[in-house]
């Protein structure tokens, strides 16, 4: 589900969340008011700034930002994993399933049944 159709809510608890996680696998043990401060702030930002993303395409910008060079969370560092994630998905769209990145696979339409809904729907046009 897109974020933009996403009630404020649940995104809400989505990213408090996340941002929970996210300092647990850093490490860090911050205080409960800044985490739930810059839950606001995120849930701000992806309803304005990236709105056509998925909770599973923000989840994995966090995971794989966590595991490269930056190891504190504000609104600079998220927002780079963001849009570099972003960037990952834009460039693959137009390649074929076995050309995509490997770290969008959880995007795949592997087991979904769309790809024979897709090849039925041909044979009838």
């Amino acid at each position: 589900m897109k974020i933009r159709d996403i009630e404020l809510e649940k995104l809400s608890d989505f990213c408090g969340d996340l941002l929970s996680r996210t300092y647990l696998e850093l490490g860090q043990n911050p205080n409960p008011k800044d985490v739930a401060s810059l839950g606001v702030i995120l849930v701000n930002d992806l309803k304005i700034d990236f709105p056509e993303l998925t909770t599973s395409d923000i989840s994995h910008a966090f995971r794989h930002g966590v595991r490269g060079d930056l190891f504190h969370v504000n609104v600079k560092t998220y927002y780079k994993w963001i849009r570099i994630h972003q960037d990952l998905i834009w460039k693959n769209e137009s390649k074929q399933e076995y050309e995509k990145d490997k770290r969008l696979i959880y995007r795949s339409r592997k087991g979904t049944g769309m790809k024979l809904i897709t090849n039925s729907i041909k044979k009838i046009k």
